[in-house]
């Protein structure tokens, strides 16, 4: 039994695929859902499993589904379990004034409500409800246009030590202190970044000192883009050096915390996984450790972080992505100035040791590097 409807939202691509990506809203447009929980360790993409409370009248359902396709801004495959069965999808095409939303779904009914009129009865309220699902998405659209922002803490994107990032709304994130974090010095940095030519998120707005709503960036880390197209390496690492060159024409404020000679403003943790790519063109994100200093000591610490982080993948890709980080580190220092970053070193190392969340093995390879020990 197929069922196809479709509708046009007055948004772009990229705008209705967030509002689809994180699929624990779901149940905020959908007038069969109650409930959403994600069961997998991914937040979203593909493989992602979750499970749905389906509330029709005074009937419930526990589904199990899946994500079986996702290309970013275009197509999003769900599949079924449970009383009933059906793979579905997600189409999103553009129009003159925004997208074409459609949904296309194989719904497989048990066998005993096989018969001809319950097919026909299925089908027809099936219908329904997804015409009203569409429906209520483009009311939540443009409810969600005329506010500028969404209201509540959407579902998780990413866990750092000291935060977590969550969806809120369609076209921004929520970056919250699951520690004692403060966010204001962030939220300061971007303020003042805004104004310069250093690619950085947008601050849509504070929240609290632990809470802080910025657009949303997608797309790959440089890290990631490394890894799958290694060719691409020396031409991040030169991008790498060149951010850091960029930061040093930008004056800190003086009530700032000095962690060495100079006035620039100062990442502290520069490294390719701070870096998204948006359409090919880097984006630094995580300013919470924005500080005062100057370009050479800031490209000292990324260089320390590039010759002592611990991969964290197992098995043979490990010695892959170590020997791209060590490749990576030499183009890098090559680009800035190796003079410069080799003066600093000694006080990076420091500094890098006072992280509480450096795990042992990457502390011992710091004091390696410090010493002119590290292979």
């Amino acid at each position: 039994m197929e069922i196809r409807v479709a509708i046009d939202l007055p948004a772009g691509l990229s705008e209705v695929w967030a509002h689809l990506r994180d699929v624990t809203t779901h149940s905020d447009w959908m007038l069969d859902v109650a409930h959403i929980q994600v069961t997998s360790d991914c937040s979203e993409g593909l493989g992602l499993r979750f499970t749905s409370m389906i509330a029709i009248g005074p009937f419930k359902l526990k589904d199990e589904m899946e994500i079986t396709a996702w290309e970013e801004a275009k197509v999003m495959g769900i599949s079924r379990s449970g009383l009933a069965r059906s793979n579905g999808t997600f189409r999103l095409s553009p129009t003159g004034s925004g997208t074409t939303l459609s949904w296309e779904e194989y719904l497989e009914l048990p066998k005993y409500l096989n018969a001809k009129l319950v097919r026909k009865m299925a089908k027809s309220i099936s219908t329904y409800i997804w015409r009203n699902n569409l429906q209520n998405l483009r009311k939540q659209i443009i409810a969600q246009q005329a506010t500028g922002v969404g209201r509540d803490l959407g579902g998780l994107i990413n866990v750092g030590h000291e935060w977590e990032l969550r969806h809120y709304g369609a076209l921004h994130v929520a970056k919250v202190a699951t520690k004692d974090a403060d966010f204001t010095r962030e939220a300061q940095a971007l303020q003042i970044l805004e104004k310069t030519q250093v690619p950085s998120p947008a601050l849509v707005k504070v929240l609290s000192p632990s809470s802080i709503v910025i657009e949303r960036v997608d797309g790959p880390t440089m890290l990631e883009d490394v890894i799958s197209r290694p060719w691409t390496l020396t031409r991040h690492a030169k991008n790498l050096a060149r951010l850091h060159r960029a930061l040093g024409s930008i004056t800190a404020p003086d009530n700032w915390e000095k962690v060495t000679e100079g006035n620039s403003l100062v990442h502290l943790d520069l490294h390719p996984g701070n870096v998204k790519l948006r359409k090919g063109k880097p984006v630094v994100i995580n300013w919470n450790r924005a500080s005062r200093g100057s370009p050479a000591f800031d490209a000292a610490v990324t260089y320390v972080i590039l010759r002592t982080a611990d991969s964290r993948i197992a098995g043979s890709r490990r010695l892959v992505v170590s020997s791209l980080r060590s490749r990576f580190a030499q183009a890098f220092i090559k680009e800035f100035g190796a003079a410069e970053i080799q003066d600093h070193i000694t006080e990076a190392a420091e500094l890098r040791l006072l992280d509480q969340n450096l795990p042992n093995n990457e502390r011992e390879a710091v004091f390696a590097l410090a010493r002119g020990e590290l292979d």
